[in-house]
């Protein structure tokens, strides 16, 4: 006689779900071993993070001497865009790269490739091997800023994610608070080739860390197919064309910023030839479907697709802070570099109070989407009070408007990639991160082309309004630190500090719409909860271990009714 055991999930009582629950948190508890493995792991990956965000903030102020090492000054707009451009467009193939292969294998790897970069970037005897080792040191951060992500994701459960993200990602702001007075104390005292070998230290021990600490348990459905054949399925097409097009676009905006030559054939060419294998692109995703470099069901998931141009207009609005505010200091308070970089720091230290508190905040309320609304909020005010900033703004003053902008950066800053590790399973996770990291990218990349264009354009109109007795083109080439070359008059000389506050004001403006224009992703953001849905899951993995333990538990009580 057979007994039908089987009981809807629809009648699964209160009692089975809190029981459910409560085994789930049990079995997520960590032992004292555990605990001190993950937090030497954290520390590690905070390694990593660190060297990708250090590497965005140093050079700015090694670069006068690199070029004056070299006498390649023409060469000045590839020191960074080399880095951001390969940076940027291998964000996408690594993550397929993650979602294929062992995390840790490929995590050291890319660490590995950073730091060949940093040593050739150190070591180079010309300005184009240095533009190599920036591009290779580009490529070593995108998997380096991927990793970081898709470890936390598979050591982390997830209604802890927010609060380690939180962590991991503060390093930015870290960097933001060290990396100018660190390149300019390096650079004044020893050589700016040190900015790079500083780099191999932090690289080695996150290197170590990983290696002998790290333990993954992939809950992924990785493919169990041989290493040959996960080769065999990248999506080659794919990542070619986002590599050609993103270069074009980011070629023509740095030809156009540094020429203030939009209208040019050459700049015009570049954005044609970028839309034009965009849309191949585009073409080829559809066409190869779950072969594809980002399927196109994980981008048009409603909080990736809205998280990422979140993150897009946000990191705009970061970055023209983040890179013209030490101008700010440079020329309209004429300090020195190292003297600009200490200045910043109350800009980083808010940012890392923002982005640590609300990763706290949110693995223990499960709420994420209100703190993006009220980070561009916050933002926004920050931001508004930069665009008044004048040669004598007062200490108290700046400092309160870069805390505030700081606190409004931090608390958005890592909600996206806490949003796709609720809304996404977790074999895809490693695409939804690409994606996010990508648009932030871009949106960085962008920030600094058209920040400079429109910065100098503003300086250049200041100056020819003023009547000055020296060309705007003389002042442009003179850059903020070489305003007291050009003239031993007073009078003169707060005039050009005026100029320099004048387009700082200007490049503030952009960075406030692209802060306004962020607050309708964030509310079109899917208000999820990620304690609701880490036992939601938790739940469904129980009731599927059910499933495939009951065929066995039901003959087996059949069997006993027979003999009985």
């Amino acid at each position: 006689m057979a007994v039908d055991t089987e009981k809807p999930p629809a009648q699964i009582s209160m009692e089975e779900t809190n029981s459910i629950q409560s085994e789930g948190l049990a079995s997520q508890a960590t032992t004292p071993t555990e605990t001190w493995r993950l937090a030497i792991v954290i520390v590690s990956l905070c390694c990593g993070t660190f060297l990708v965000a250090l590497d965005t903030t140093i050079i700015s102020v090694a670069v006068p001497s690199i070029s004056t090492t070299f006498q390649a000054f023409d060469d000045v707009g590839w020191y960074g865009s080399a880095y951001l451009l390969t940076v940027t467009a291998f964000q996408p193939a690594f993550g397929n790269v993650f979602q294929l292969f062992d995390a840790k294998a490929t995590y050291l790897s890319v660490a590995v490739l950073f730091e060949a970069g940093s040593v050739l970037c150190a070591a180079s005897p010309s300005s184009t091997a240095f533009i190599v080792g920036r591009a290779i040191t580009g490529v070593g951060a995108a998997g380096l800023y991927q990793g970081a992500l898709s470890i936390v994701g598979l050591s982390v459960p997830l209604e802890k994610r927010p609060m380690y993200l939180g962590i991991v990602l503060s390093v930015f702001g870290i960097a933001a608070c060290l990396g100018p007075p660190l390149g300019g104390i390096l650079t004044q005292h020893v050589t700016w080739r040190w900015c790079f070998w500083i780099n191999l230290p932090i690289g080695g021990m996150a290197i170590i860390l990983v290696l002998f600490f790290l333990k993954l348990q992939d809950r992924r459905a990785k493919p169990a197919d041989s290493i040959l054949a996960r080769l065999r399925s990248f999506d080659y097409i794919g990542i070619t064309l986002t590599i050609a097009w993103v270069s074009c676009l980011i070629l023509a905006m740095q030809f156009g910023s540094s020429s203030s030559k939009w209208r040019s054939s050459k700049v015009i060419g570049l954005f044609v030839g970028a839309g034009l294998l965009l849309i191949a692109f585009f073409l080829s995703q559809w066409y190869q479907g779950e072969r594809s470099t980002v399927p196109l069901r994980v981008a048009r998931q409603r909080s990736v697709l809205m998280g990422a141009l979140y993150s897009f207009f946000l990191e705009i609005s970061i970055y023209v802070t983040l890179y013209y505010i030490p101008f700010y200091f440079q020329s309209a308070q004429l300090v020195s570099p190292t003297v600009s970089g200490i200045r910043g720091i109350p800009l980083g230290v808010s940012q890392i109070a923002g982005v640590v508190l609300t990763g706290a905040i949110v693995s223990i309320t499960g709420h994420y989407v209100p703190f993006m609304v009220l980070g561009q909020v916050i933002s926004i005010i920050g931001t508004a009070c930069l665009t008044k900033l004048e040669v004598g703004t007062s200490t108290a003053l700046w400092a309160t408007f870069l805390v505030i902008a700081g606190v409004g950066h931090g608390l958005g800053l890592q909600m996206p990639f806490t949003a796709v590790q609720v809304v996404l399973n977790d074999d895809d996770i490693p695409i939804g991160n690409a994606i996010t990291v990508f648009f932030s990218q871009l949106g960085a990349a962008i920030a600094v082309a058209i920040g400079e264009s429109i910065f100098e354009t503003s300086v250049a109109h200041q100056v020819r309004t003023s009547h000055l007795p020296i060309a705007a083109e003389t002042v442009i080439a003179a850059g903020p630190t070489g305003l007291r070359s050009l003239t031993t008059d007073a009078t003169i000389l707060r005039a050009l500090q005026d100029a320099y506050a004048y387009g700082i004001r200007a490049v503030m403006d952009f960075g406030l719409a692209a802060a306004c224009l962020a607050v309708p992703f964030a509310l079109a953001m899917e208000w999820r909860n990620v304690k609701k849905e880490a036992a939601s899951k938790k739940l469904a993995e129980v009731a599927a271990n059910g499933d495939e333990n009951e065929p066995a538990a039901t003959e087996k009580q059949n069997n006993d009714l027979e003999g009985k």
